[in-house]
């Protein structure tokens, strides 16, 4: 069974992989030419090796994942950044699979704001991408750099849990660092405990966008 060395850094810096022109495509390892990139969670270790769980878009059924590598200081149910392929033609809800890299991200729940929304440090970031898989709402974005850690969460408005739509903010507080070259960041967040709640429709996520500067929040709706 092979030992994963996971990246141990929050905040993911993107790394481009170029290649000189090759006469015979099988000399080119398949880890860099046939790999998926999924947030997933991972469930623990077996006999086999590490098991995570893959959940689509929207509503998705679930598919677990089982690989033949063991991942450190990754801890159960934590959401990781997984670079990975399927390990034959198989289907349904198990699947095997090569894993190249697994990479801790921000992986938290949805938290309580003890500050009104509008005290919130909102430092702004790049938007890549913002989508929702089962109870997780899952951000791609840029930050900018600073030499010291960062709060990065997302909070729900106290003011407005009894909604039928609930606020969330990104909380992006650098602390007064001073800044420097943009990097990828990725994060994941079960809001679980609200999506469950018959009286809420939808989450309405804030954030400060350099990206897309007019377009303050995003809609889930269930």
């Amino acid at each position: 069974m092979k030992h994963l060395r996971h990246l141990p850094a929050i905040l993911l810096l993107a790394m481009a992989v170029a290649f000189a022109s090759c006469d015979k495509q099988e000399d080119i390892d398949r880890a860099y030419t046939d790999y998926r990139y999924d947030i997933v969670t991972y469930l623990g270790e077996n006999d086999r090796g590490a098991v995570f769980e893959y959940l689509g878009h929207g509503d998705s059924a679930a598919v677990r994942l089982q690989s033949r590598v063991t991942v450190s200081e990754v801890k159960t149910q934590q959401r990781v950044l997984l670079r990975y392929d399927y390990a034959g033609a198989q289907s349904g809800p198990d699947r095997d699979i090569d894993v190249f890299s697994c990479s801790r991200i921000v992986s938290d729940s949805l938290r309580v704001a003890t500050s009104p929304a509008d005290s919130l440090a909102r430092h702004r970031v790049k938007l890549r991408s913002l989508w929702r898989t089962g109870e997780f709402i899952n951000l791609h974005c840029q930050v900018e750099y600073t030499a010291q850690a960062r709060t990065f969460m997302l909070v729900a408005d106290r003011a407005t849990l009894e909604d039928d739509t609930v606020h969330c903010y990104l909380v992006h507080d650098i602390k007064g660092q001073q800044t420097a070259f943009w990097r990828d960041c990725y994060a994941s967040f079960n809001v679980g405990a609200l999506w469950k709640q018959d009286a809420v429709h939808c989450l309405r996520v804030h954030l400060v966008d350099v990206t897309y500067p007019d377009t303050e929040h995003y809609d889930f709706i269930k």
